[in-house]
């Protein structure tokens, strides 16, 4: 399958930050009218040894965030999501595992994922698109923040223009 054939299925990781707006727009865009987007929201869990009715509380505050972000997407994210097919996911796991698991399940052909950029150190500790990498069985495509502060940046000078 190409890039611009049609029917393409792809993965967005999004938790509303500016880098999940933009790979959000950039997904929408790669895959038009036929394709569709998953949208997956990754939470984590509430630590289970806080006795059951605390952990249902947290577990249910959780899931209450991740239903409001979600519910706000098209008015919030940016993207041009007329005429795309989506669907949101919300899941209870780390970020990359759930983009993963959704991806392979879902056959995916491409994964796109925004990352807030902490550098070489972050990486080591653990990043999204960074254990994807090692996670995913299709691309991966990383939208870094900072490209998309640059990205503002250049519209705000030449609507000041």
């Amino acid at each position: 399958m190409t890039l611009d054939s049609p029917a393409r299925r792809i993965v967005v990781g999004y938790d509303g930050s500016p880098a999940s707006r933009a790979a959000l727009a950039r997904a929408a865009e790669r895959a038009g009218a036929d394709g569709r987007i998953y949208i997956v929201y990754a939470y984590a869990l509430p630590n289970d040894w806080l006795g059951m009715p605390n952990y249902q509380q947290l577990l249910d505050a959780a899931l209450d965030r991740a239903q409001e972000l979600v519910d706000r997407i098209e008015e919030e994210c940016g993207a041009d999501l007329q005429g795309v097919a989506w669907e949101t996911e919300i899941i209870g796991d780390a970020p990359a595992r759930a983009i993963a698991h959704v991806a392979a399940s879902r056959k995916a052909d491409e994964i796109v994922v925004g990352t807030r950029g902490y550098g070489r150190a972050r990486a080591l500790l653990g990043s999204v698109a960074h254990e994807l990498i090692h996670l995913a069985d299709c691309p991966i495509t990383v939208i870094p923040e900072r490209v998309v502060d640059r990205q503002a940046s250049r519209e705000t000078a030449g609507a000041a223009s």
